[in-house]
């Protein structure tokens, strides 16, 4: 029984250890994560996400891997170096600037070479992440100011015209009265006013 509970308790962690080592439960979460932070509603449809190097940025700045002595100047040095080898490699086209997640795990190897660290410690730390943050985000800093910009009750003449009901800016429809030239020649204007007695 105690042989069993041991070689039970063997199997789970073995289990955990590769797991980790592989990425599937750190690497690729992380990256499905970053990878679709900030994408649109059809961006995100396609089947083939790849990551941007900010979000790469943020993910390393998040996780606490970028820090004094890897700076995100060394970081970007890192994916230039990888892509260099991916590009030149003839895994990706000349000119693409994105990883999907081979390449990243790549780049995860690279960044483990350049702090002097295991690949193991940046997988974890990669792992530990619970996806991107939004602190140090900008958000709307003086709402009843925006608000009170865009209330049309408070304007007056054409300044009324340039916001719909919501507070949506209209555009040039507006800001500018677009005259109606229809007509068979270029001073006609105000299709229906001829008078029809000549």
């Amino acid at each position: 029984m105690d042989y069993t509970i041991k070689s039970l308790f063997f199997l789970i962690f073995s289990y955990f250890l590769t797991m980790a080592s592989s990425g599937k439960g750190g690497i690729q979460d992380a990256f499905d994560k970053y990878s679709k932070f900030g994408k649109t509603e059809t961006q995100l449809k396609d089947k083939d996400i790849r990551i941007e190097s900010k979000n790469i940025q943020k993910m390393m700045k998040d996780t606490g891997i970028i820090d004094t002595k890897y700076t995100s100047q060394l970081l970007d040095n890192d994916i230039a170096r990888v892509l260099g080898k991916l590009t030149t490699g003839g895994t990706y086209q000349k000119g693409i600037k994105t990883f999907e997640v081979n390449g990243f795990k790549q780049l995860v190897e690279q960044i483990a070479t350049s702090k002097n660290v295991s690949v193991d410690q940046i997988i974890s730390k990669i792992g530990s992440t619970d996806g991107p943050s939004l602190s140090h985000v900008t958000g709307t800093a003086n709402k009843d100011i925006t608000d009170r910009m865009t209330d049309t009750s408070g304007y007056t003449g054409s300044h009324k015209e340039r916001f719909d009901a919501e507070g949506h800016g209209k555009g040039i429809e507006g800001r500018a009265d677009l005259a109606d030239n229809k007509g068979y020649v270029t001073g006609y204007k105000e299709e229906g006013s001829y008078d029809k007695k000549h």
